[in-house]
This record gives C-alpha cells, sequence and structure tokens, in this order.
C-alpha cells in the first residue's frame, strides 16, 4: 500500500467525512425519537430518579456520566481546533445526553483539505 493510500483510507474512516456525518445522522435521528417518547412518557424527571432505585441501573447512570466526560473533552478540542465555540454543546450534554455530542457530529463542518506538501 502507498502511503496515499492509507491517508486515503484512514480519512474515510474520520467521522468529519460524509459517511461519518451520515452515520450520526443514522443514529440521531431514531434516538432523539425514541429519547423524546421516553420524555414525554416517563418525564424529564426520571431520567435523575430511576438510575438511583436499583444497583445495576447506577453503575449504567455512572458508566454513562463518565463517557459523556470523556465525549466533552474531546468535543471541546475538537471545536476549539474548528475555531468554534464547544459551549453549547458541552451545555446541553448534561440536559440531553448523548444527543448534543451526536447533533455536534452530525452538524459540524468537514476539515479543511490537507497542506501540500512541501517538495
Amino acid at each position: 500500500m502507498t502511503p496515499g493510500l492509507l491517508r486515503f483510507r484512514s480519512a474515510a474512516m474520520r467521522p468529519e467525512t460524509f459517511r461519518g456525518r451520515r452515520l450520526a445522522w443514522l443514529v440521531l435521528v431514531p434516538f432523539a425519537t425514541y429519547s423524546t417518547w421516553v420524555t414525554y412518557d416517563q418525564g424529564f424527571s426520571a431520567f435523575f430518579t430511576q438510575p438511583w432505585t436499583h444497583p445495576t441501573w447506577t453503575q449504567e447512570f455512572l458508566d454513562l456520566l463518565i463517557a459523556l466526560a470523556l465525549v466533552s473533552v474531546w468535543l471541546h478540542g475538537d471545536a476549539r481546533r474548528r475555531g468554534r465555540s464547544p459551549w453549547p454543546w458541552l451545555l446541553a450534554t448534561p440536559l440531553l445526553g448523548s444527543l448534543a455530542p451526536l447533533t455536534y457530529l452530525a452538524l459540524r463542518p468537514d476539515d479543511p483539505p490537507p497542506a501540500a506538501e512541501a517538495p
């Protein structure tokens, strides 16, 4: 494999490419629909009261918090590198969970094309 082909293949796997945005939309739309239904059916406060009723649910809730914290660290760095403010997404994450980072992935602009290497 040539280095150019390796660069192309790795670029195709990055979330900022079309396939990555399409995947973000494919996850975001059904999950947002389901989340809306659950919130309507159970109420918003259930997201914060239910996890403490059973140790298994507590563990899953804490695992989700850790995962969202890690995603938020990545999101902050990615948004700053792109010259965008990460704060709307970071403030929405505790309220909306993974819907906020998924929306960020679906809407963020492509990376600029890499600069040509000097001879």
